[in-house]
């Protein structure tokens, strides 16, 4: 459809006026070989009825709805024409003989009716009732005028013609046929289209005014006798035919050609010729009524005074209907002006006011026209000689447009105004704009452009303004200085055509950017660009959607570079990491110098003789608790933080090494443990161990002499509603402790040892000897205290 024609519409007018000239100076040059002429005229309009065809036929195919069925039989009513025309010369040439009337005449007649169709198929606007009935009387109008200079001159004549009543009759359908295509004329000339079809339709008119034209002079020149194949005649058939062409071309052209300015500027039209048509026909009609005598065929005189006077009387309603128009017209155009939020108004030059519409009134806070209107309008300048440079303005160029101005109502009150005006003789007319809150809001957007281009610009971050397809529309100081580019280098182009991406990245953000173009909320994220440098930055971006009418159209890109940042992290993790392993070989050769210690005590148990059981026993418990804070730093390396131990895994493995330090059979002690899961740190793990420690080997030691079997059972609990309190519990059912024994103040190490650590982690601690031995600590996890 976008496809562009092989002629321009400016070459194929001018090949058409080539043609006709031809075409006339050819028929003119052979008038005196009437053979040749002839012979010219058959073969040269059948050619030029295809042209025709061609062009219709692809105005059809350019169009659509209504407009394409339009063209369609307008196509059609061309071809049937092109054919009458072979028709014509195959009888005239080849048969030498008359065609008319002939089987060509069918193909004629038909044109009629289809091209008339097509042109009723038009889409056009429609018109008010008024309008409607206005424009069928005009018609009416014209087509009984036309219609009584149609019988007077060429049908009575016809219906006259006794001795040729055949060929009269087919005459007479050619008229009825020109009767119909002035019908379809009219209803172009009387329809509204739009804009670019002015241009077609104009040209379209033309072609159907020459071949009605040229029909009639055709019918009068058969009536005399007088018409000859090939001669000047056919010149206006083959206008019409080309301006057809023509007008289904220029609609089917890309090309635009306002042919309708070019049309309006015409004398007639400027005078609204088309107003007048119905009256200029009636006066024809009216002429040839008082001219009846001097007309060759003498017409039925009372049948023409009866057109003659439904014409007049046509006339006369289509003028009232013209003045309820005008009424209605008027009317409404005083409500338009009145409701108008402008101001109307008409001043002569020594500042009189002439008219003012009601908003006018509104405006300068009159209390009526009446008073507005005894004012003088220089009255109501700010500055007075405004008015002087106004009317030497209006007296140079006529008009005056956008001009603004300061006025002052009767209150007082300062309005800026907006004036348009024409001078006109003495008379200045034209409309008054109150702005005056128009300016307070350019006042306040500008404030809030520059406050926002002072944000934009100090904002120590790069930010850039993307339009939706990707294109930088704006970039503050900062990203400037970053790219190492210009505004004018950086502003209008694709952010993907900076090169300051690498593949991965630049489909990264591209994937982000999408995401916030449909209203997804990102988080600011992170990757590496080039800076001017050609060196990579790392780049944390947010993204923030602007959005219109309730569509993001843009984004507001803004860049933190976090190189610094980023590389001081860096260094910080390697040296938390390199902390880490120095705490981890700390605590792992404190676990290794323990073990030494213990290896050294175990050494010296067995120096010693079996009468030594007392050094044996204190060495053995040294040993036991050194073990006890040896797996405590065991734990620690192991342990991710450094800081804190898996508690439950500790007691089991501890209570398991006692179990065997003691030489203590599962079958016979039962070893029962629960304890939370529950992570402690050092400075609380390490007494709570040595006190279970201590606790578990007095019950392995005394609670089961002479080979008793029993059950041991340790508990660690987390109070409810409190995760820094525990409760720990280690309780036997052996044979229990002296019921004289104080443990709290007692001379033993061990004892003393467990009251001196439950202290150190603010504990409490209870022992109950109803059923063997249980002691209860209650404590809190220390707070950290930080090392220096």
């Amino acid at each position: 459809m976008s496809k562009k024609p092989l002629l321009s519409f400016k070459v194929g007018v001018l090949l058409a006026i080539i043609i006709t000239i031809s075409f006339a100076i050819i028929s003119l040059l052979l008038q005196d070989d009437p053979n040749l002429r002839m012979i010219f005229g058959d073969l040269s309009s059948p050619l030029i009825g295809l042209v025709g065809v061609i062009s219709l036929s692809y105005a059809a195919y350019r169009s659509q709805g209504r407009m394409r069925i339009a063209w369609m039989l307008m196509t059609l009513g061309i071809l049937s024409y092109a054919l009458g025309d072979v028709a014509w010369a195959i009888i005239e040439l080849g048969y030498n003989q008359n065609p008319f009337p002939s089987v060509a005449d069918i193909f004629y007649l038909v044109f009629y009716p289809l091209f008339a169709l097509g042109i009723y198929f038009l889409p056009r606007a429609k018109f008010s009732y008024l309008e409607e009935l206005k424009i069928i009387l005009e018609m009416g109008i014209v087509i009984l005028t036309v219609g009584l200079i149609f019988w007077i001159f060429l049908i009575e004549p016809n219906l006259s013609n006794q001795e040729e009543f055949f060929p009269s009759m087919i005459s007479i359908t050619y008229i009825i046929g020109d009767f119909v295509l002035l019908f379809a004329l009219m209803r172009l000339l009387y329809s509204k289209f739009k804009e670019e079809y002015y241009g077609p339709m104009i040209l379209l008119g033309l072609g159907v005014i020459a071949f009605i034209v040229s029909d009639c002079i055709y019918s009068y020149q058969n009536l005399q006798g007088t018409y000859v194949s090939g001669g000047l005649l056919d010149v206006g058939w083959i206008i019409g035919l080309l301006v057809v062409g023509l007008a289904a071309f220029l609609h089917a052209s890309d090309e635009k050609y306002n042919l309708y300015q070019y049309f309006k500027t015409l004398p007639l039209t400027q005078s609204n010729f088309t107003s007048y048509l119905p009256l200029i026909w009636a006066l024809i009609a009216f002429l040839l009524l008082i001219q009846v005598d001097r007309i060759p065929y003498q017409p039925n005189i009372d049948l023409m005074e009866i057109i003659v006077g439904i014409i007049i009387f046509m006339v006369l309603i289509r003028q009232l209907l013209t003045e309820k128009a005008l009424l209605i017209s008027e009317k409404n155009y005083r409500e338009l002006v009145d409701n108008s939020m402008v101001g109307v108004y008409q001043t002569n030059l020594n500042g009189d006011i002439l008219f003012a519409n009601e908003s006018l009134v509104r405006i300068f806070k009159s209390e009526s026209v009446e008073e507005l209107k005894s004012q003088k309008i220089i009255d109501f300048y700010k500055n007075p000689s405004e008015r002087k440079k106004i009317i030497r303005k209006l007296k140079k160029e006529g008009k005056l447009e956008q001009y603004e101005l300061e006025m002052v109502s009767n209150t007082g009150k300062t309005i800026n105004m907006l004036m348009s005006a024409n001078l006109t003789g003495d008379t200045i007319s034209g409309m008054l704009m109150d702005i005056t809150q128009r300016k307070y809001t350019e006042m306040a957007l500008q404030d809030n452009e520059e406050k926002y281009r002072t944000l934009f610009e100090a904002n120590p971050n790069h930010t850039i303004l993307v339009s939706s397809d990707g294109v930088i529309l704006d970039a503050n100081s900062s990203a400037l200085r970053f790219s190492g580019l210009s505004a004018g280098e950086l502003i209008g182009k694709n952010f993907s055509e900076l090169g300051i991406f690498s593949a991965d990245n630049l489909s990264f953000v591209r994937e982000k950017f999408a995401r916030a173009l449909k209203g997804e909320t990102l988080k600011p994220f992170q990757y590496q660009l080039i800076n001017e440098k050609g060196e990579y930055s790392w780049i944390e971006t947010q993204l923030v959607p602007i959005k219109k009418d309730e569509m993001a159209n843009s984004i507001l890109v803004i860049d933190t570079d976090i190189t610094d940042r980023k590389n001081a992290m860096d260094r910080l993790k390697s040296s938390v990491n390199e902390k880490k392993i120095l705490i981890k070989e700390i605590h792992h050769r404190v676990k290794n110098n323990m073990q030494i210690i213990s290896s050294l005590l175990n050494l010296q148990i067995q120096h010693l003789n079996d009468d030594e059981e007392v050094a044996t026993t204190v060495l053995k418990e040294s040993q036991n608790r050194v073990m006890s804070m040896a797996m405590i730093h065991e734990k620690l390396y192991q342990s991710k933080d450094f800081t804190h131990i898996r508690f439950e895994d500790y007691i089991k493995r501890l209570l398991s090494d006692l179990f065997y330090s003691y030489d203590t059979s599962s079958d016979r002690v039962k070893l029962v443990v629960d304890v939370d899961d529950v992570n402690l740190n050092m400075e609380t793990a390490v007494p709570c161990g040595l006190i279970i420690s201590e606790l578990f080997s007095n019950s392995l030691k005394y609670a089961f002499p002479d080979g008793r079997e029993g059950e041991i059972r340790v508990t660690l609990k987390q109070i409810p509603d409190d995760e820094k309190k525990f409760l720990l519990t280690v309780n036997d059912n052996g044979v229990g402790m002296p019921p004289d024994l104080d443990f709290k103040n007692t001379t033993t190490l061990g004892l003393e040892l467990v009251n001196s650590l439950t202290k150190q982690i603010d504990g409490e601690i209870e022992l109950d000897r109803s059923h063997g031995t249980e002691f209860k600590i209650r404590f809190n996890e220390l707070t950290y205290k930080k090392r220096i």
